[in-house]
């Protein structure tokens, strides 16, 4: 497959200035090999670090801490020797939102992980939360979590065995992922600083993250004083909470379990030892103290549709009242320092005003905490990038000649992890590029060893989706490495079974075997370079499905894909889990999307197209870009019916629709002149659902029924399909204000070719298109599936 190289565009600072583009990729003496971990047997893994008795220490997001004692085998080859399991964080109690005890919610989720103290008695501090996942995702909305449930503990090894004790409750959790996450630990001062993630997407409550607004402690980097806490007895710090006028006293004995949506939520305590250290982070994951003393974290920037702006924003009045809404906004790289607002509105501590049951849960207003900035230099952002971008580490070995010493080293759900330089002062980014390409599936957390540790220079990153661990080691482990001339030719000087010259065409390194190409059919020919991505005998340029081999033959109901970043990944294209893009029988289907313009296993769960360009199948056009689909076999001839589903998410991002704008499903042949599509549509401008049948390049009907748009929260669409009957029956359902409206058809079913069904795969999947309309739009989905239903 030939297309242009896609440069990842990261914006670098220098002096405080906006400089061009950092460089797209790591090339050079810095080179490292690439393994897996053998023997160890982890569960989604959320967070990893080394401690000093030399083991590696993994969080898994359901709780569960796996202690691995690891040795080298060979070169490049580490394996696990013996597993220690701490269960202890999974077994801590939960509580409704109410503060209700809930002992049948078991299991925690583990975001963040420090380990310290000595090689003979380690302490870990540990953040975990409640489970459970609310918001507008699959229609769960409000659950009932404890959106007080945020906790760090503490686990000791005395000798004989782990003890844990519990050091801050009632720390924040958002009805969706985000909750209190990665750590890092000042020694000299004994002071905790922990990433602590938002209620909401850009500041307003919203039906994606269950319409909670932000709490006092929320979307910030807070400071923990241990010595504080140690100073005040035996037992953990219970932050205060407001009087909440629905529990009995001032002091509930529940409490501070069960934020009860705001009205018990903790408050800022003047003196405490849990405080805002540095306002405005959205859904900070990860931080790390660097040998020069300086912070940094990552931050995640907001979703289309998964919320808007607060009401009042850029006023020193805002509001904690509901707006749908939003935008897609980069993820940040920040230096942190005390006080500093890192651009996330919170209104609750921007207004003292905004109450909760009659009390405010600060002392003063700060109006600057009213506004949301934009991720970049005005935000205070020194990189930004645009992919989740999440776990950070320093390297600080001397391989390579100190060439990566001092270097910030952070994942991406790209696949990737990035590689920081900074400025002399630690101030400024002065180039940002890629280390590692096709990682695993999604790398989330990462770790580095330095000189006097196990495994010098390796680096070690905990791949959540895939359940793995990847080892990094450097080419100069054991010595000087072998020559590499980096020429632009047909050898392969790394050994990792691509030529130079396809890795070089890619950007990646030919001198690093852990820097590869994305290769789909795992031919070590690159997707860039081969003309055929499934070696199925058909050209990309034409093939409906190009990431499936047997172009869906052999698919069969139900299919269901989500987007949720806490389950498996659904592979295919991108981990849209779709394998093919709805051809025109002349464009590579790499050039009909742009994984940069999307959002895929956000916070929120979704598949979001950020900016849908111009473009359509509708007619003669045929320049539809964005049509995600995948082959379901439907040739039998007693084929059951079965209903093609998906959920629209904030229909245009809360914004008005233009003509011609529309997002939904289709079900074809997989090309752009045979299909049926259901959208949620601009009709007039004023909105609609819209329905057309297109077959042989001619649009033979059309259909519309008149929904105001913006309003509704989602919009739930079905094609029931019937491959005996040959016909789709298309069928709507608007939810407004937490309501789901009744299921309404529109239209009878209507017929389409028999040979749709006869002839290889149906083509099912989603579409979005923005015909004639020049303004692009957020298009948003909330999940697809295909199930068998019963006959009308």
């Amino acid at each position: 497959m030939r297309r242009a190289l896609r440069v990842i565009v990261v914006f670098v600072m220098v002096s405080g200035t906006l400089a061009l583009p950092g460089v797209a990729h790591a090339t050079g003496d810095v080179g490292f090999g690439k393994s897996l971990l053998a023997g160890e047997s982890t569960t989604g893994p959320t967070t990893l670090q080394f401690g000093p008795d030399g083991r590696l220490y993994v969080g898994e997001d359901g709780g569960t801490i796996k202690v691995y004692s690891i040795e080298r085998i060979g070169y490049n080859q580490y394996q696990v020797t013996a597993t220690d399991t701490i269960t202890s964080i999974a077994a801590i109690g939960n509580h409704d939102d109410d503060g209700k005890p809930r002992p049948d919610i078991v299991g925690r989720l583990l975001t963040g992980l420090v380990v310290t103290g000595t090689a003979g008695r380690p302490v870990l501090y540990v953040s975990s939360s409640d489970p459970r996942i609310g918001g507008s995702r699959v229609g769960l909305g409000d659950t009932g979590l404890d959106t007080n449930s945020g906790t760090i503990s503490r686990v000791r090894w005395d000798g004989t065995a782990w003890r844990t004790t519990a050091v801050v409750r009632g720390l924040p959790r958002s009805e969706e992922f985000h909750s209190t996450n990665g750590m890092a630990l000042d020694p000299a001062t004994n002071t905790l600083y922990v990433g602590q993630g938002s209620n909401t997407n850009m500041g307003a409550p919203a039906d994606s993250f269950a319409n909670l607004p932000e709490y006092a402690l929320s979307a910030a980097i807070l400071s923990i004083d241990l010595d504080a806490i140690t100073a005040m007895g035996p037992g953990p710090y219970a932050i205060p909470t407001l009087n909440d006028p629905t529990r009995s006293g001032p002091n509930d004995k529940n409490d501070p379990f069960g934020g009860n949506d705001g009205l018990n939520q903790a408050r800022i305590v003047a003196g405490g030892p849990v405080q805002v250290y540095a306002p405005g982070y959205r859904n900070p994951y990860d931080l790390v103290f660097t040998t020069n003393d300086k912070l940094y974290g990552t931050d995640n920037g907001s979703n289309a549709g998964s919320g808007g702006l607060a009401i009042g924003d850029g006023s020193p009045d805002c509001t904690n009242a509901p707006n749908e809404g939003g935008i897609s906004a980069e993820d940040s790289l920040h230096l942190i320092d005390e006080g500093d607002y890192g651009g996330h509105a919170n209104p609750t501590r921007g207004n003292a005003a905004n109450t909760f049951g009659g009390h405010s849960p600060i002392q003063t207003s700060d109006p600057v905490q009213c506004t949301w900035i934009t991720p970049g230099p005005a935000r205070g952002s020194i990189a930004t990038f645009p992919d989740s971008t999440d776990g950070i580490a320093e390297y600080t070995a001397s391989n390579f000649s100190g060439a990566l010493a001092g270097e910030l080293l952070l994942t991406s759900f790209n696949n990737s992890i990035y590689r920081v330089r900074l400025d002399a002062a630690g101030d400024a980014v002065t180039e940002v590029s890629t280390l590692f390409s096709s990682v695993d599936q999604r790398p989330l957390d990462i770790s580095a060893q330095g000189d006097a540790d196990p495994f010098p220079g390796t680096i070690w990153v905990a791949d959540h989706t895939a359940g793995t661990i990847v080892v990094f080691e450097p080419n100069d482990y054991d010595g000087p490495p072998g020559p590499c001339t980096g020429l632009d030719d047909a050898n392969d000087d790394d050994n990792d079974g691509f030529t130079n010259a396809d890795e070089i065409d890619n950007g990646t390194d030919p001198c690093s075997a852990a820097d590869v190409p994305a290769d789909a059919d795992n031919d070590r020919i690159s997707n860039l370079n081969d003309p055929d991505d499934d070696n199925d005998g058909l050209l990309d340029t034409s093939d409906p499905f190009a990431n499936d081999a047997s172009n869906g033959i052999g698919r069969t109901l139900p299919v269901q894909i989500s987007w949720d970043a806490v389950l498996a990944d659904p592979g295919g294209i991108d981990g849209t889990g779709f394998t093919g893009l709805m051809t025109n029988g002349t464009s590579d289907y790499s050039s009909l999307y742009d994984p940069a313009e999307m959002t895929v296993g956000s916070a929120t769960g979704t598949l979001t197209v950020d900016a849908v360009p111009d473009g359509t199948a509708d007619g003669s056009a045929n320049d539809q870009s964005y049509a995600f689909q995948l082959g379901l076999d439907a040739t039998s001839p007693t084929h059951p019916p079965f209903a093609v589903t998906t959920r629209i998410v904030a229909p245009f991002g809360g914004s008005a629709p233009v003509p011609g704008q529309s997002m939904g499903i289709a079900v074809g042949t997989g090309g752009q002149d045979d299909y049926v599509a259901l959208s949620t549509a601009a009709g007039d401008g004023s909105g609609a659902i819209e329905f057309r049948r297109e077959v042989g390049g001619i649009v033979t009907n059309r259909r519309s029924a008149p929904v105001d748009m913006p309003g509704p929260d989602a919009v739930a669409l079905w094609l029931r399909v019937d491959p005996v009957a040959h016909t789709v029956q298309p069928r709507y359902a608007v939810a407004s204000a937490g309501v789901t409206g009744p299921t309404k058809n529109l239209g009878k079913a209507i017929a389409v070719p028999a040979s749709w069904f006869s002839s290889g795969a149906l083509a099912i999947g989603i579409i979005s298109t923005s015909h004639g309309s020049g303004v692009p739009f957020p298009a948003t989905w909330d999940y697809f599936r295909a199930k068998a239903v019963a006959q009308p």
